[in-house]
């Protein structure tokens, strides 16, 4: 649901509908969910009241379409942001536990109904609204009266949409500016101000602002769509940005698994290798007392005896070679006496 100020016609009924079921509420203390407060002593019994009138407003709302017809979440958002500014001192504390009770478990209805539109205002926003409603309050009285002071209601009407569009002479906000002309529209057509006993003894309402102009000169499906488009982009972008994010996991999780298996193949020649070397280890430390073990000593013996062998006719050569050496190098003197005669 984009949401939209109230026009007049909105306003007054909703304001209509709210004064009455102020005075409904009472059997709904019984139900009321009070962990909702929290720890919330203070001016628990105003608060929960207030909570009881968004339920029972909404409530009278029979279908989302009768709701969105009349642009109720709005008016019911403006007036829990006038609660909490005007009877808690601004503590948006306050504002935190309406919102936690339109999404207790007991009001799955208002809640589909209004839940994302239920916010605390920002301080401009919230003086915008409050300026609008109080401009339709005094149209709401003056077209009620027809006698004594009417004519007066009038005036402070027109200096209450006078007051706005002086305060705001650069307004960037198209449904505000749509809001501002349908009034005008509506203020100059009734007969008791345009031609009636007030014709005289009223002001004349100011021109829209240039900027309200430009803003009032696009039609409204535009602005709605470019919110939409915007809207859609902002998703797009979070959507791209989740994709990378799980694109990056997954390569995380590859490169572990690839450490993971790396050191697994690393890790088994080593493990076979270690198990290896411990069973021979154990093998040649009981050979002696096994049959195996007998017949290697044998075997051993007989390798030494060929050993020793070996050894001794490496002896004999070594001998002969030394006599041999000896010879050569008496012959190789010789050979240098002979040369230097």
């Amino acid at each position: 649901m984009i949401a939209t100020f109230d026009s007049f016609g909105d306003y007054s009924s909703n304001y209509d509908l709210f004064k009455q079921i102020q005075s409904e509420i009472g059997e709904d203390y019984e139900t009321f969910p009070y962990s909702v407060l929290g720890e919330k002593n203070e001016n628990e019994n105003f608060i929960t009241s207030d909570c009881l009138k968004l339920r029972k407003y909404l409530i009278n709302f029979n279908t989302k379409e009768n709701c969105i017809k009349r642009n109720c979440c709005q008016y019911i958002n403006y007036f829990l942001n006038d609660m909490v500014r005007k009877n808690y001192s601004s503590d948006s504390s306050i504002f935190d536990i309406y919102i936690t009770y339109m999404n207790h478990d007991s009001n799955n209805y208002i809640k589909s109904l209004c839940a994302s539109e239920i916010n605390y205002m920002d301080q401009n926003k919230y003086k915008k609204i409050k300026k609008l409603y109080n401009m339709y309050q005094l149209y709401k009285i003056f077209i009620s009266m027809k006698r004594g002071t009417y004519c007066f209601k009038a005036n402070s009407c027109a200096t209450a949409y006078n007051n706005i569009i002086t305060e705001y002479p650069n307004l960037d906000d198209a449904k505000f500016c749509k809001a501002l002309k349908d009034f005008k529209n509506e203020f100059e057509a009734n007969v008791d101000i345009s031609t009636g006993e007030c014709h005289s003894k009223i002001q004349n309402l100011l021109p829209y602002t240039n900027s309200c102009k430009e803003f009032l000169e696009k039609p409204m499906g535009n602005i709605a769509s470019s919110e939409q488009q915007t809207a859609g982009l902002v998703l797009q972008v979070a959507s791209e940005i989740s994709d990378q994010q799980k694109a990056e996991q997954n390569v995380r999780s590859m490169a572990d698994n690839s450490t993971s298996f790396s050191s697994t193949v690393t890790t088994l020649p080593i493990s076979l290798i270690s198990s290896g070397f411990g069973v021979l280890l154990i093998f040649l430390s009981f050979y002696k007392f096994t049959p195996l073990g007998h017949w290697l000593r044998l075997r051993t013996h007989g390798f030494e005896g060929i050993s020793e062998n070996l050894d001794g006719e490496n002896y004999e050569m070594k001998n002969n070679n030394s006599e041999y050496n000896d010879e050569n190098i008496e012959y190789n003197e010789y050979n240098i006496s002979y040369n230097s005669l």
